[in-house]
């Protein structure tokens, strides 16, 4: 799971490129934001020897600028960012050369972030603000994508591209970092409930399930036995369903049931 925001000026067309990403719809009645709203996207990447689900909670921020403490709070455990001009409007480009963009490295740091030049249907594609918004990206080493949430050119493409820019981040750190076989039950447990917490997006309430869950399951932390943490893993799988969707759950249950089928075939 990933929390994704998009940021910019008001009426630079970000709840409208969310609508048509995840339902489709585009709808030119402005709507301000009050604010943040967030959406859910499942999104499946197949690689060789593995299938990813990935959900991105997408959060819709407030342009106003005004309203700091709103958008520092919406912006909080953000994995990824989509920064948005309105390519009919050059002001939103300045805009985001200095505010949004400072505002991401304060707030986020290097997260992966994509440029989007909106309302590309109402601008011709050789124009001053599409080479402006072009060179800040560069500029600032992001990719940047000319988009329309009214035709839905390159929405698709813009969401898939920041999704992969997540998922290969952790790809890469994962390989960076070396992998000690764990010597002890417990760290497989850690393991289970810290990804579940991940899982979940939420590390408070993530917990309290867990806790519920193990208590259910009649796990003892101080000597947990095999058959009592499968039957956890039962448990916990039957909340994600519900929180993630069916298939995600048992993905997740498989993975987790083979930590601990492979910590006692070592043992």
């Amino acid at each position: 799971m990933k929390k994704i925001v998009l940021l910019g000026d008001s009426a630079v067309g970000k709840t409208s490129l969310i609508r048509r990403y995840v339902v489709d719809v585009f709808d030119d009645k402005y709507l301000a934001t009050i604010g943040s709203k967030v959406t859910k996207k499942d999104v499946e990447f197949v690689q060789p020897g593995r299938t990813i689900f990935l959900t991105m909670m997408i959060w819709d921020v407030l342009g106003q600028k005004e309203y700091r403490k709103i958008r520092q709070v919406s912006l909080q455990g953000a994995h990824g960012a989509m920064v948005v001009a309105d390519l009919s409007r050059g002001e939103t480009i300045a805009s985001l050369r200095d505010f949004w963009f400072p505002e991401v490295i304060d707030q986020l740091g290097g997260v992966p972030v994509i440029v989007i030049g909106n309302k590309a249907d109402l601008v011709p594609s050789e124009t001053e603000t599409s080479a402006e918004l072009q060179a800040l990206a560069q500029a600032k080493h992001h990719p940047s994508l000319r988009c329309s949430a009214k035709t839905g050119l390159n929405v698709e493409e813009a969401f898939r591209a920041l999704a992969e820019a997540m998922v290969s981040s952790d790809l890469a750190l994962e390989e960076a970092q070396p992998v000690e076989a764990p010597t002890e039950f417990a760290e497989i447990i850690d393991v289970i409930i810290t990804d579940f917490c991940d899982q979940h997006g939420d590390v408070q309430t993530g917990m309290d399930i867990v806790q519920k869950e193990f208590a259910r399951a009649k796990v003892d932390l101080n000597a947990p036995s095999k058959e009592a943490v499968m039957t956890a893993l039962e448990y916990l799988a039957e909340t994600e369903a519900d929180a993630l969707g069916k298939e995600v759950a048992d993905v997740n249950k498989l993975r987790r049931w083979r930590l601990v089928e492979g910590f006692f075939t070592e043992v």
